[in-house]
């Protein structure tokens, strides 16, 4: 404890997509050092928090408040009370029906200090993510956000006033169905059929428009369409469950998404390092496709260069076959006192253009980069350029291969590599992918240390499942429907994924013909060793 009361920050986390979380919301995280968040904020969210960040789940259920409101209030004021750094964070925007006044009026009571901070709510964004605009100059000139949940409950049969003289839900959506403009009924799935009979006996036809947006903005997001007289049996008959937004009135007919981007109706999951899977999925969405990003690779720094401490006069080139082993090498560095001047005499060779754009950025250009992105090319490449007492240092991974001073030791010149980083799996993000497996189409994969981690998260899961799984158990099984296409960035990644899959599987599996970022995009678009 600090002696100095702490502050709190209520952070709206957006509707699920975690690309929506505002800069502002993303910052917070960084300095958080207790979380308390919702059962409705992705999941990938909550690594962006540090290791040694106190994170608390909150979450409510409909029926189901496992923490109540009045103890997530003295949460709040205890753990800012002990002067630390506390972000609550919940799904949507905290003033859009997520109870955000009710914990600040808790806070000011106390004298807590604390900031809001906006979040973009699923009342409109899930609907724009669906393609239904929320106003249309000519359909709807207005809209409304309405809860389907009161103080009493949600919207069941019973009495208009309860036995405390508080009004019940029965009826109380009456009134809405004289109302023109567009509905917007959240958390209103489990009570579907009294929402929309009540609409019915306020003044709305049974053709009115209506639709449910499931999961909106996430890479589970389905979309149901119907009327009024027709909705309920529809949202049975696909098994609906919150959270859904469930929107009515004309503007519900329109499906405003545009079907010529080239990955339209995609879903495409993505692995690798932080730094990989950001650059790909970033390219696919920009394709059209859905994207699940799970970098279930952690880059951690060895002691190797510590404790070489090399004297880079020593060396011609230094020789770099990835873009990690780039910021790896500068950071390090740095962390060691030395800076650009050390590198004055040294050559510089790179594998691709990702790890040449890497080198640029730190201010370096490439001296020399293959035609072929690949360890080989690389090796032969820089062994053709060696002068006369020439000596190299490869700068990579722990767990890399080591063809690269191999080929040069053949050509008979000095070498010497130091692996200054390695990889390690990230159980909690490859543990999350497993979940999307049942709705994927495409799985990328952009090393094979990658590969061995996703595998070994199935096999968690698939334990975890046990007998008793039943669907569960067999989408997380080896041998369960994995997605129809498996792209990998080279043959070793290639080959550790067929190591770990059934043969019957190996004919969904494709290997990029450019060992890149862009190589794989391009095997998820169809071209250069891609799908047709």
């Amino acid at each position: 404890m600090t002696g100095e009361t702490g502050r709190v920050y209520l952070v709206g986390a957006g509707p699920g997509d975690e690309g929506l979380l505002t800069k502002r919301g993303g910052e917070l995280l960084k300095k958080a050092q207790v979380l308390l968040y919702d059962r409705l904020v992705d999941p990938r969210l909550l690594c962006r928090v540090s290791e040694d960040c106190e994170r608390i789940f909150v979450g409510k259920d409909a029926g189901n408040h496992r923490v109540s409101q009045k103890q997530i209030n003295e949460l709040l004021v205890k753990k800012a009370r002990e002067g630390r750094c506390v972000v609550r964070l919940k799904g949507g925007d905290p003033f859009v029906f997520g109870r955000g006044g009710e914990e600040v009026l808790a806070l000011e009571k106390e004298g807590i200090p604390y900031e809001v901070v906006p979040g973009v709510t699923s009342a409109v964004a899930a609907l724009a993510a669906a393609g239904i605009p929320v106003t249309h100059r000519n359909t709807a000139r207005s809209f409304h956000v309405i809860t389907a949940h009161t103080a009493k409950g949600a919207a069941k049969s019973g009495s208009l006033t309860g036995a405390d003289g508080v009004e019940d839900a029965k009826g109380r959506f009456v009134p809405y169905g004289a109302l023109e403009g567009t509905l917007v009924f959240l958390m209103g799935v489990g009570e579907l059929p009294a929402l929309v009979e009540q609409l019915l006996l306020g003044g709305k036809s049974k053709d009115t428009p209506a639709a449910l947006v499931e999961r909106g903005t996430t890479i589970r997001q389905r979309r149901i369409n119907g009327t009024l007289e027709t909705i309920v049996k529809r949202a049975g008959e696909y098994g609906v469950k919150p959270p859904a937004v469930f929107v009515v009135g004309e503007a519900a007919k329109f499906h405003l998404l545009s079907r010529e981007w080239p990955l339209s109706g995609r879903r495409i999951g993505v692995t690798g390092t932080p730094a990989m899977a950001e650059k790909v999925a970033d390219a696919l969405k920009e394709l059209g496709a859905r994207v699940y990003a799970a970098p279930c690779l952690k880059i951690v720094p060895t002691k190797a260069l510590e404790v070489r401490n090399p004297d880079y006069g020593e060396f011609s080139w230094l020789v770099f076959t990835s873009a990690n082993g780039v910021e790896q090498f500068f950071e390090q560095l740095k962390a060691m006192g030395k800076d650009c001047r050390a590198l004055a005499f040294c050559k510089f060779a790179v594998i691709g253009p990702g790890t040449g754009q890497a080198l640029w950025h730190r201010g370096f250009r490439a001296d020399y980069m293959p035609e072929r992105y690949t360890v080989e090319a690389l090796a032969e490449g820089t062994a053709a350029l060696a002068g006369r007492g020439d000596r190299f240092l490869s700068l990579r991974s722990e767990k890399a291969s080591c063809e690269l001073t191999e080929i040069w030791e053949r050509a008979g010149i000095a070498c010497e590599d130091l692996g200054i980083y390695e990889t390690a799996a990230d159980d909690e993000l490859a543990d999350l992918l497993w979940r999307q497996m049942d709705v994927l189409d495409t799985l990328t994969f952009a090393s094979a240390s990658g590969v061995k981690a996703f595998l070994d998260a199935g096999e968690r899961y698939r334990k975890d499942c046990g007998e008793d799984g039943g669907r569960q158990r067999e989408i997380f099984a080896l041998g369960g429907p994995f997605p129809q296409r498996l792209v990998c960035i080279g043959h070793k990644t290639e080959e550790a994924l067929k190591e770990g899959l059934p043969g019957e599987l190996w004919n969904r599996i494709r290997t990029a013909e450019e060992y890149t970022a862009r190589g794989l995009v391009e095997a998820c678009l169809g071209g250069k060793g891609g799908f047709l």
